[in-house]
């Protein structure tokens, strides 16, 4: 039986049934083939990305990690030696450094490093060595032919370390000093030569990092002098220094910290920043402020400061000041210091949380709050609760850490003051010198009254010292001496 045909017809449909049904099978010619084979064909001989001039492909090259890199040699003779233009970044963790007292494995891997410099013609980017191990002294001459080597390779991050705490080994030479490519370079446990090489030394360098070295005041004013583009200057476990002055226009970060343990004579008297008007971070470690006088002129762009000492010798800007025989720290709140966002305090000897309220006032931008030392005297009981919230507490005060947190009196009132008015509080790290038990957690979480938080995002960590000197706090080299 025939079914009726419909009334409605598709657009584009042929109206005769049988060519309907025909037009279904209709199958397009296939394309006449080439009489040129593919690999023949002179258009696709050569794919579109080799044709890239070499500086492209070298940068493609670059985003690969190196044993990539180097297996794209085998795609072509185009590409056989491309590879070899790439930067280098060669780094202690691929070297052969397992057998620290084996002279002779140092002084094969110290030859090899000197041929891949020298043989490798494209730059070196990145050199860094931390395990030049103690017979250095047989290897000095390769040492300096290495130093040769990358500064003709364009280095521009170097980062060497030439034996152990306070040993000097090595003499810094000039082609090295001298080298124009060179943007951040960490020295550690050597020296410089005399003044007068030091006077046109990394001409182009922003960050210098200095650990174990000696240096005396002349000597660090030649240097600096010499870097006008330093940005970033971090002084560790140095000494012969005596009256520092720093006089850097484009400095913006600055550090000097020693070790605890060290004697007094190694820190130096007296530091001054006269004019750096781009500084930006000030960090002192815990023994610089106990023997060092401290003073900043120029802090009308500082947002990081610590430690900040109530019983240190330093003076801030207009806004703190303590000379030597003063008993107490002068503030003047009028003169505060707005763009401060991260503060670290340090207690030393007997407190005074009235004092510590006043220069916490000073800092009503304040978001992050380190403080180090004891607040356990019985006198300072019910002080903070008849205070009146800080401004930085309302918008901006995000992270609060007590280091050496004993849980005793004013300070679970101090860590409940902050978890009553932090409005926008995300979290408070209690550090404790001795582990907590369960018990003693939970006591310690009751007292802080959590229910009464003035911010919902807020959480509290109770951890011990050694879990926070392996946390990725900048600030954990200052707390504790490096492990």
């Amino acid at each position: 039986m025939q079914r009726p045909s419909s009334s409605r017809r598709r657009v584009g449909a042929p109206s005769d049934p049988q060519s309907q049904s025909q037009s279904q099978h209709v199958r397009l010619p296939r394309p006449e083939r080439s009489s040129v084979p593919y690999e023949a064909s002179d258009e696709n001989r050569t794919d579109l990305i080799s044709k890239l001039p070499d500086c492209l492909l070298c940068s493609i090259l670059s985003l690969l990690p190196i044993r990539d890199a180097i297996r794209t040699s085998a795609l072509s003779s185009r590409w056989r030696h491309l590879w070899k233009l790439n930067p280098l970044h060669l780094h202690d963790s691929i070297f052969g450094f397992d057998h620290p007292n084996n002279s002779q494995t140092h002084l094969k891997t110290y030859e090899a490093l000197i041929c891949i410099a020298s043989a490798h013609p494209g730059p070196i980017h990145s050199f860094r060595i931390f395990h030049f191990t103690k017979p250095l002294f047989l290897f000095l001459c390769k040492v300096d032919t290495l130093m040769e080597a990358l500064a003709t390779k364009g280095i521009r991050d170097l980062s060497l370390s030439f034996g152990y705490a306070g040993r000097l080994r090595y003499r810094l030479p000039s082609s090295l000093l001298q080298c124009q490519s060179l943007r951040k370079a960490s020295l550690s446990a050597c020296f410089f030569p005399p003044s007068p090489v030091v006077n046109s030394c990394f001409p182009n360098l922003r960050e210098l990092t200095l650990e174990f070295v000696f240096l005396w005041d002349h000597l660090l004013q030649c240097l600096l002098e010499s870097c006008k583009q330093i940005e970033v200057l971090q002084l560790i476990n140095c000494s012969g220094l005596q009256y520092v002055r720093l006089n850097c226009a484009k400095l913006q970060k600055f550090t000097i910290h020693h070790q605890n343990h060290v004697s007094e004579s190694v820190h130096a008297k007296e530091v001054v920043i006269e004019d750096a008007p781009e500084l930006r971070s000030l960090r002192f470690g815990e023994s610089t402020v106990n023997h060092t006088r401290i003073s900043v002129r120029n802090v009308q762009k500082l947002e990081v400061l610590g430690f900040f000492s109530m019983n240190a010798t330093m003076r801030i800007g207009k806004t703190f000041a303590k000379s030597y025989n003063q008993r107490e720290m002068s503030v003047n709140r009028s003169m505060g210091l707005p763009t401060v966002k991260e503060l670290a305090v340090l207690v030393i000897g007997p407190f005074n949380c009235s004092l510590l309220s006043d220069v916490l006032r000073c800092f009503p931008c304040l978001e992050t709050l380190y403080i180090k030392g004891y607040i356990e005297q019985d006198q300072h009981i019910g002080f903070w609760e008849r205070q009146a919230p800080f401004v930085f507490c309302e918008n901006h005060l995000k992270s609060l850490t007590m280091i050496e947190f004993c849980g005793q009196g004013a300070e679970v009132e101090f860590v409940k003051f902050f978890v009553e008015h932090g409005q926008v509080l995300e979290r408070i790290t209690l550090v404790c010198e001795d582990k907590l038990t369960a018990d003693s957690r939970t006591t310690l979480r009751r007292d802080l009254c959590l229910e009464n938080r003035a911010s919902m995002h807020l959480e509290v960590e109770i951890l011990n010292e050694f879990d926070f000197a392996l946390d990725s706090c900048e600030w954990a080299s200052l707390f504790y001496d490096p492990l």
